[in-house]
């Protein structure tokens, strides 16, 4: 480096060029001396105070842009050296000798290069060799985290598959590299129970092959409890409720479509309800149910006309004509009842008619109604088949009708005193006795006497002779 020209004197020259080089001296002194009390020790192992010594650089032959360039070679190694350092312990914590021991010596031996080349103060090949160090450290670091990440991946799905080896070696793997990583102490804990978890699965896989839906249930269940997070027990155990759940619906069906078939109408509607507890709102179920109801009122009809039928062979008419007519009521389109009724009631009135005749004969006294019972007599007669109570009524009431047609003798006595007058019949004025000939029916007799109360006197003529003598006589005096 040429020095500029100055127009001081000689003696003034030399003053300063002496200065000049105590101080590029005192400043080489303080970057070879000095600095490096302020840098972290190297990264090979052993004492500092061991390294191979420094040369000195004699201030006669540095320049000072040269001590310039070797100080910040210096100072960006020291930089790089304490990247290496904490990379370095990252790695030592992973337990990186078990799972990249050769990467990692490949980086110590380089580290080591550059610590000798920083020894013998050549500290820009230093400065390479640890920063090609410091770039395979975080290489390793990469593959550390890489390997972690696919060990935990293996691991799960190992778990999942029930593989004990693959999931013991994963997670055996990712504990090494991040034992304090919440992801591998839970695979870690899920591993301890993976064999009991393993036999459960496999348990009640051989239950549902079976169809022992209940038993696969049960395993599943212990599955499940060993290791919440076992995705393939949670779905077999979802599937086994599945199955449970329908093989009691199934159950419940056929137990409704057996009472059904056997007409237990009450058992079948309890046991599809039961069905439909398990699935509200199932078509099957409704269909099932409403099977019920129609084979229940089909046989409900059934039933009543068949009593209908019986009642009409004992002649009691109005009772089945009651059948009919309800069973009318509740399904008017019901073609055996409305031919049923048709006879049925015709029988039922004309049943009613005899009877009335037969109960009250003293009907027939007058001329309407015993020309009627004639002819309900007649209907009666041309009854083809009749039934027993037909032809008792038909015999008494043709005897009812030849009595109520003769007149028999009815005596009648007074005390001559007694003016008697017998309704509608004549007039018998006084009389001690008197017979008059009657038709059976109902008569009344009056008596009046002058100085005595009115007498009046109801009998009844049955058509039976020989009856007791009728007294009309007036006895008690007025006033």
């Amino acid at each position: 480096m040429r020095m500029p020209i100055s127009r001081t004197s000689p003696s003034n020259n030399s003053t300063t060029q002496r200065v000049t080089l105590i101080v590029l001296a005192l400043a080489l002194a303080g970057t070879v001396f000095l600095l490096p009390q302020f840098v972290t020790e190297p990264w090979v192992a052993g004492d500092v105070d061991k390294l191979p010594v420094v040369p000195e650089a004699s201030p006669a032959t540095v320049s000072p842009s040269t001590a310039a360039e070797l100080t910040r070679y210096r100072q960006e190694s020291q930089g790089v050296l304490a990247e290496i350092v904490a990379i370095r312990d990252r790695l030592r914590g992973r337990n990186v000798e078990s799972w990249a021991e050769v990467e990692f010596q490949q980086a110590l031996d380089t580290i080591e290069t550059g610590d000798e080349r920083y020894s013998f103060g050549d500290y820009a090949s230093s400065l390479e060799h640890f920063r090609l160090a410091r770039v395979r450290l975080g290489d390793i670091e990469e593959l550390g985290r890489q390997k972690l990440a696919d060990a935990k991946v293996d691991a799960e799905a190992a778990i999942e598959s029930l593989n004990l080896n693959v999931a013991s070696t994963s997670i055996e793997l990712a504990t090494t590299i991040a034992p304090q990583d919440p992801e591998v102490q839970e695979l870690a804990k899920r591993g301890e129970t993976l064999a009991q978890v393993a036999t459960h699965i496999e348990a009640g896989d051989q239950a549902m092959t079976r169809d022992s839906f209940q038993v696969a249930q049960a395993e599943y269940r212990e599955a499940v409890g060993l290791d919440p997070s076992h995705r393939r027990a949670a779905k077999s155990l979802a599937l086994a409720n599945r199955e449970v759940t329908a093989s009691a619906f199934r159950r419940h069906m056929s137990r409704g479509f057996a009472a059904l078939e056997s007409q237990d109408y009450v058992g079948a509607r309890s046991a599809f309800l039961e069905a439909g507890k398990i699935y509200p709102g199932d078509a099957a179920v409704e269909k099932a149910l409403a099977q019920v109801e129609n084979r229940e009122s089909g046989s409900s009809v059934r039933s009543e006309l068949e009593r209908a039928a019986d009642l009409e062979s004992r002649e009691e008419w109005q009772e089945a004509v009651s059948i009919y007519e309800t069973l009318l009521e509740e399904d008017p389109s019901l073609v055996d009842a409305r031919v049923g009724l048709i006879p049925a009631r015709v029988r039922a009135d004309l049943d009613t008619q005899l009877n009335a005749y037969i109960e009250e004969p003293l009907r027939l006294s007058g001329e309407a109604e015993f020309r009627a019972a004639q002819g309900a007599l007649e209907n009666a007669r041309g009854i083809s088949n009749p039934g027993q109570r037909l032809r008792g009524q038909i015999t008494k009431l043709d005897a009812l009708l030849k009595v109520a047609n003769s007149a028999v003798d009815v005596v009648f006595r007074s005390d001559n005193q007694t003016h008697v007058v017998l309704f509608r019949v004549a007039d018998l004025g006084t009389f001690q006795q008197v017979s008059v000939k009657l038709r059976p029916g109902k008569y009344v007799a009056a008596g009046t006497r002058s100085g005595y109360r009115d007498v009046r006197v109801e009998f009844t003529v049955t058509g039976e002779p020989g009856g007791e003598p009728i007294a009309v006589r007036c006895e008690e005096p007025i006033g």
